[in-house]
């Protein structure tokens, strides 16, 4: 760029200026874009959090009308181990699966669509992804024996022992992508096939054994799952935050 004097002499910036015109954006964009990626996690952990009001609103409709919760929101295992029968209402296999979410959608639309969540970025990937925001559900979801007994968790042994249970808890992963790693199909129990009581990180995992809460006060990426449980949720024993919720004393075996 070119500048002209008051003698009519062209004169462009000096290397100087232009060093110091370069520091100047750079310095403007090492702030900005912080800030800016900042408010872009935000604004997805609020409509996460949106999501789970409106899906719950309609896991409440759908309690009206058939006295019980859908099953669980299974991850990517289910279409592995059965294939598209395990998102086929049509398929004998469909109620065999963990697809609560879908339920919500037909063959009665309790919500349009199902929902994504916003830090999901590719569903088949295990401990996060999920059609659908994951459910845990005091009503549990598979046959017994279980489809796909690598992922069960043993639930089958923890709801023959205490029976159902009319609750659930709505799981967005939040800003970190993955989901702490819970026994979440034994909700509103937990079991000790994912560490129970304990609330060390699994190695290699980085993640709490136990329901933990995303909170943006200790970092915008920090740990953390963002929830929303409904029902009688405090009617099992599990753990939240490291704090035990629910019965004082465990039932025993699985339900620990």
């Amino acid at each position: 760029m070119f500048l002209i004097d008051n003698d009519g002499q062209f004169r462009g910036f000096t290397l100087i200026e232009l060093l110091i015109v370069v520091a100047i954006i750079a310095i403007l964009a090492a702030i900005a874009v912080p800030n800016f990626l900042e408010a872009q996690v935000r604004a997805k952990v609020s409509r996460e959090r949106n999501d789970l009001r409106v899906q719950a609103t309609a896991m409440e409709a759908y309690f009206v009308d058939h006295n019980s919760y859908t099953r669980d929101s299974d991850s990517s295992l289910d279409l592995i181990d059965v294939g598209d029968a395990a998102m086929d209402p049509n398929h004998p296999d469909f109620t065999r699966c963990a697809n609560g979410a879908l339920t919500l959608t037909t063959p009665i639309a309790y919500i349009s669509r199902l929902l994504t969540d916003p830090f999901v970025t590719k569903v088949v990937v295990e401990g996060a992804g999920a059609n659908g925001y994951r459910i845990g559900s005091g009503s549990w979801s598979y046959s017994d024996p279980p489809i796909n007994p690598s992922d069960h968790q043993d639930s089958h042994k923890t709801f023959s022992q205490v029976g159902s249970r009319a609750c659930y808890v709505l799981i967005g992963v939040g800003p970190d992508g993955s989901r702490a790693r819970m026994g979440y199909k034994n909700f509103p129990f937990m079991s000790m096939y994912e560490g129970g009581a304990s609330t060390d990180l699994r190695p290699g995992k980085n993640q709490p054994l136990c329901y933990t809460t995303y909170d943006s006060s200790n970092g915008t990426l920090s740990l953390g799952d963002v929830y929303r449980f409904g029902g009688s949720f405090t009617s099992g024993r599990y753990m939240l935050d490291g704090k035990v919720v629910g019965a004082p004393t465990s039932p025993g075996g699985e339900c620990w």
